[in-house]
């Protein structure tokens, strides 16, 4: 049997292969406001008829102030449950797993939606700016995303995932590029650590036992070493699984890639974080074929594979390779098309 089709456990939720779909944003798909719209549930659909194991849906917003975006998918208050539960119940509908990623933007905040963007320390470069938040200003947050996680299984989902990754609030507080706090939020690890480490706690209290929490953080946050040890200390603090991409910047790991490693640096930090945790690890970025992804899995690299630019640009990229069909392949446009409006991507189906 293909090894990637064979069925795996995140704790004791089954996902049936292999193959997840990260969380890519769709732009332009929510309404005005981030509400649920047709066209949200339909892209999803198609990927969970396609056969996918798991779909992460795109980030939600758990602040209103902490949007990227205005019309960013948000989950700040009861009223998007609603909508939500509609994505949930169509991707169990195809028995794919549905978990929904937890976001706030920190500096990165649109200023659209808040002229007062907040981050761990106070922050200038170039034309960005935000200010040091508070502690009352962190705890508040802290709520949110706990208040956020009790929405996401209120609407069906089977967990959640933080988003600690892409120089996103998460990061703004791992990296001390940015953490230059002096209380008991920055300086150490297991300090900068403390405001993710603190939410997911306040989740763990609140959500039923079965609910899947696992968080997306870089390899090289800020080099690989410090990568590993953050998923050692999230393992132990109970984390259900760790989807690796890059943190607050896209610098490189030191670690040569060997050559007959069919991925890029990304996906071969994941590998390297694999062997050291005993929860499942997800690999992500650039992995567009099955060669790659069967590559991963069949070598027990990876748990999983996060498809994401291949899935947008073929919805039934799934069942196209486990029945041996040619895939219509992402053209990697840049940049791609899905950044605006997914309407316009040329493989569009």
């Amino acid at each position: 049997m293909n090894t990637l089709f064979t069925p795996r456990k995140i704790r004791n939720l089954e996902i049936k292969n292999r193959i997840i779909l990260p969380p890519m944003v769709c732009f332009g798909f929510s309404d005005k406001n981030g509400f649920v719209s047709k066209k949200n549930i339909y892209h999803y659909e198609r990927i969970a008829k396609s056969g996918t194991g798991m779909i992460i849906v795109e980030a939600a917003a758990v602040s209103e102030s902490g949007r990227i975006f205005p019309d960013q998918l948000g989950i700040w208050c009861d009223d998007y449950i609603e909508g939500l539960d509609k994505i949930a119940h169509i991707c169990h509908t195809y028995n794919a797993k549905v978990i929904l990623q937890l976001h706030h933007a920190g500096l990165k905040a649109s200023k659209l939606v808040n002229k007062d963007t907040i981050t761990s320390s106070d922050y200038i470069h170039r034309n960005i700016s935000a200010r040091a938040m508070t502690k009352h200003e962190l705890h508040l947050i802290q709520q949110d995303f706990i208040s956020a996680a009790l929405r996401a299984q209120k609407a069906g989902f089977d967990g959640v995932e933080f988003h600690g990754a892409h120089s996103y609030l998460m990061t703004q507080f791992f990296s001390t590029k940015i953490n230059k706090r002096v209380d008991e939020y920055g300086g150490s690890l297991d300090n900068r650590l403390r405001f993710t480490m603190e939410i997911l706690q306040g989740v763990k209290q609140k959500v039923d036992a079965s609910f899947v929490v696992g968080i997306r953080m870089g390899c090289n946050e800020s080099d690989l070493e410090t990568s590993i040890n953050m998923a050692k200390k999230f393992q132990a603090s109970g984390m259900d699984y760790i989807h690796v991409s890059t943190g607050y910047d896209n610098t490189p790991i030191k670690e040569e890639v060997p050559k007959d490693f069919p991925c890029n640096w990304i996906v071969y930090g994941a590998a390297k974080i694999k062997e050291q945790v005993n929860i499942p690890v997800i690999a992500v970025n650039s992995i567009k074929t099955k060669e790659q992804a069967n590559y991963l899995i069949d070598n027990n690299l990876v748990d999983f594979v996060a498809i994401g630019r291949a899935q947008l640009a073929d919805h039934d990229f799934t069942s196209h390779i486990r029945e041996g069909k040619s895939i219509i392949k992402c053209l990697g446009c840049k940049p791609c098309r899905w950044f605006t409006n997914g309407d316009n991507c040329p493989r569009k189906f």
